[in-house]
């Protein structure tokens, strides 16, 4: 496992993810990524029912993958995956994604989300009980910094 990350999950590349040249398709990774994410709240304890963070409503405010070496039908994938910081506001996903059996690093990406008053659509500050769980998993590896305050 990547330095850093305490948790990952695996996919298999089915074949409608792949495109005309045999390699999966640059979007999918981000279904890959989704999942880990996925996982990794479940694994914590932190999903409720429908809502993947139980507690508040979150929405992405930025997600990126960088691609390395490509992934074919069947290769079985590792996706690891980190909070690496909480802001006051917002949270950022980092994932890794390696071929299991060669131990080869696929991409990389990360996905950061904003905290939101769901009745309001505003920005609130992250919430201490997920802070808490989220420092507890992560422990010194996490980054928590203060957001300037606007306005």
């Amino acid at each position: 496992m990547p330095d850093d990350f305490h948790f990952s999950t695996e996919v298999r590349v089915r074949l409608p993810e792949t495109d005309a040249m045999g390699i999966v398709f640059h979007g999918c990774f981000f279904t890959y990524l989704e999942v880990g994410r996925m996982d990794y709240l479940r694994n914590l304890g932190l999903n409720e029912n429908n809502k993947p963070i139980k507690g508040f409503d979150n929405v992405v405010a930025h997600a990126a993958c960088d691609f390395e070496s490509p992934a074919r039908f069947d290769d079985p994938l590792v996706v690891h995956v980190r909070i690496a910081e909480i802001r006051r506001t917002s949270f950022r996903f980092e994932f890794r994604i390696v071929h299991k059996m060669r131990n080869q690093l696929i991409a990389r990406g990360e996905s950061v989300h904003v905290a939101l008053d769901g009745a309001t659509w505003t920005p609130l500050p992250v919430p201490e009980a997920f802070r808490r769980a989220i420092q507890a998993f992560e422990g010194d590896s996490l980054r928590t910094t203060a957001e300037p305050a606007k306005g």
